[in-house]
């Protein structure tokens, strides 16, 4: 098995050994480390090539344009006015979901109560006529008395009036 940075390796060698080629950029290494590393660059093709990479970032870094900076107040102004415009956007979709909730509900409402709606009909109509009062005659709870007979009253817990 080969051992280069072409990911054939395990990734712990290839952090490793990409932590010491940094270090070794960096002017960081021990002696023995120094000379593992050159060992590898003069055997190692795919080391070779990570460390002419490496070399190029580093020398690329100090001729980056750095952009402008600005106060930390400023910064964090920025972010929270960016934070409060999300929130407000998100707020103003749940505030036009609820008025538009609403007017549906108002609609549907009022054409309920100017619509031919049976139950509303029916509500109407028993609060405006009188509903005649009923007595059941082929089984009634006491018999009914004929003329001329004498009438007994019963108290509501006796047991006559509460057999079934």
């Amino acid at each position: 098995m080969t051992d280069n940075f072409d990911g054939e390796q395990s990734g712990a060698v290839l952090d490793e050994r990409f932590e010491l080629l940094s270090a070794y950029l960096d002017g960081e290494v021990k002696p023995t480390e120094r000379k593992q590393v050159e060992a590898l660059l003069a055997n190692d093709a795919a080391f070779q090539n990570k460390y002419r990479q490496l070399q190029k970032m580093q020398h690329a870094f100090p001729r980056m344009v750095v952009p402008s900076s600005q106060s930390a107040e400023a910064l964090s102004a920025g972010v929270f006015a960016k934070l409060d415009r999300q929130r407000n956007r998100k707020l103003g979709w749940i505030g036009g979901g609820a008025i538009a909730a609403t007017l549906v509900a108002a609609v549907t409402g009022i054409g309920g109560l100017f619509g031919d709606n049976p139950q509303l009909q029916y509500a109407a109509n028993k609060a405006n006529i009188p509903a005649p009062m009923m007595v059941a005659l082929n089984d009634p709870i006491l018999a009914i008395p004929a003329k001329g007979d004498r009438v007994i009253e019963l108290p509501m817990s006796s047991p006559e009036v509460n057999a079934d």
